[in-house]
């Protein structure tokens, strides 16, 4: 399995305008060439994953619209459940596979959301095992390479739990601060030059709208 964290990010690394806010206002300063450059990526993936915070605040499809019949499987990780049920993933017709824990599943939601045609796996006890669900994605569905799109949260466990191969940001020139607004990666941190995830420069490409950086784990 082969884990891209994709995101677009302002100079200082924020992800949004604040907590709880869509991170849509930044794309308005994409022109159409970029928005297609994020969507065909989409189309070269088997999977998507954003976190709930995401649906709850954004409520996005996570297709390609650049390309027909080349949509991701949309992977939404939620250790609580607390996904709205209304939600686009939810009530499309695309493929949604919910991703929950033991403790956090709630079988009368897990039954709404199959008998939607959708798919719920349990994965981990309280928190969602990113290694774990590797292995359920490449079994059971066949999926070997997969897209994240998450806030700073979803983007810290990935990284704390170390399944993240490769990184593609799409800088913005733009400086948002604030203590509270969500970054690339927020959660507990590593508090040491050791226990930190080492990653190589492979690209830097600087575009008229942002600048494109691509890394890759170090071995």
């Amino acid at each position: 399995m082969k884990i891209t964290i994709f995101s677009q990010i302002s100079i200082d690394g924020k992800l949004t305008f604040g907590e709880k806010a869509s991170s849509k206002e930044l794309f308005s300063l994409f022109n159409d060439d970029d928005m297609s450059y994020i969507h065909k990526f989409r189309g070269q993936v088997d999977g998507i994953m954003v976190g709930k915070n995401t649906i709850q605040n954004d409520n996005p499809f996570l297709t390609n619209r650049y390309e027909e019949n080349k949509n991701p499987v949309r992977i939404i990780p939620t250790s609580t459940m607390d996904i709205p049920l209304d939600s686009n993933v939810l009530t499309d017709n695309g493929k949604t596979i919910i991703v929950t824990t033991e403790q956090g599943a709630d079988q009368e939601k897990i039954k709404i959301i199959r008998d939607r045609g959708k798919d719920c796996l349990i994965c981990g006890t309280d928190k969602v095992d990113f290694m774990e669900l590797g292995k359920q994605l490449e079994h059971n569905y066949g999926i070997t390479s997969l897209m994240v799109e998450g806030g700073g949260f979803l983007n810290w466990h990935a990284f704390s739990q170390d399944v993240v191969d490769e990184i593609i940001l799409m800088q913005l020139p733009i400086i948002i601060g604030g203590a509270s607004n969500i970054t690339l990666v927020d959660g507990d941190g590593f508090h040491g030059l050791s226990s930190t995830k080492k990653y190589r420069v492979i690209e830097v490409q600087a575009k008229e709208n942002y600048t494109l950086m691509r890394y890759a784990k170090a071995v």
